[in-house]
């Protein structure tokens, strides 16, 4: 058995910034439109699940929460169901995994392996009190996930004005076609355990940050190629 490091919060690029936001404002309306969906448009897209049933349309991934929303036969926006028990989506040029509640973008593939990108949005809705006063940032997207609910077109609304940071965060990660892992030096040695070597004095001459997707990238492309 193949045992690897779990994953560990590697971030390639995080996004920050601050928006002001009115009482009874909703999150939709003032966060930045990048900051909402992956892509600028919806697209067609095939949903495949774990039964091989599929089911097609023209789709978008909603960043907080990671969910998927398609358009109907009204041009109403709404949120798959069952979403959990899907495998794979197809969009566009991009294929995405299904994988811990969040959609995984997979960018290189070789064999039963593959190197992906995992996009994540925080929400930071409530800002705790810290020791010597200082603000607490700590609700994320497991809190911002339950914030929408598209079949009941609720949203939360805020209490009081406040400026509410948000950040979004790009991980470059591995998957042995099971479970994602960061992309550590040791997990790639892992995953290619004949060539330790080659990997250690690749990382060395190209002087690589395996946190960051695209040098990740450049050494699963040298091993795979």
């Amino acid at each position: 058995m193949l045992l690897l490091c779990p994953i560990v919060t590697q971030a390639q690029t995080i996004k920050r910034g601050m928006v002001e936001a009115a009482i009874g404002t909703d999150l939709n309306e003032i966060l930045p439109d990048d900051m909402i969906y992956m892509y600028k448009e919806f697209q067609k897209g095939t949903v495949l699940f774990h039964d091989r049933s599929t089911a097609d349309g023209i789709m978008n991934i909603y960043l907080p929460g990671s969910e998927l929303h398609f358009i109907d036969a009204n041009k109403d926006t709404l949120q798959m169901k069952n979403q959990n028990a899907a495998r794979l989506l197809s969009i566009g040029p991009d294929t995405y995994l299904r994988h811990d509640k969040i959609w995984t973008r997979i960018i290189a593939t070789s064999g039963a392996t593959a190197l992906c990108l995992r996009s994540v949005v925080n929400v930071h809705t409530d800002q705790k009190i810290g020791a010597y006063g200082t603000t607490d940032a700590t609700s994320a997207i497991s809190s911002v996930d339950m914030i929408y609910d598209m079949d009941g077109n609720r949203s939360e609304r805020l209490k009081s004005l406040r400026r509410i940071p948000y950040s979004i965060a790009h991980y470059a990660l591995l998957y042995d076609g099971e479970k994602l892992y960061n992309t550590s030096k040791r997990n790639f040695r892992k995953f290619f355990p004949d060539r330790k070597t080659e990997i250690d004095t690749y990382i060395k001459e190209h002087k690589l940050n395996l946190s960051t997707a695209r040098d990740a990238l450049q050494l699963y492309q040298f091993l795979t190629l």
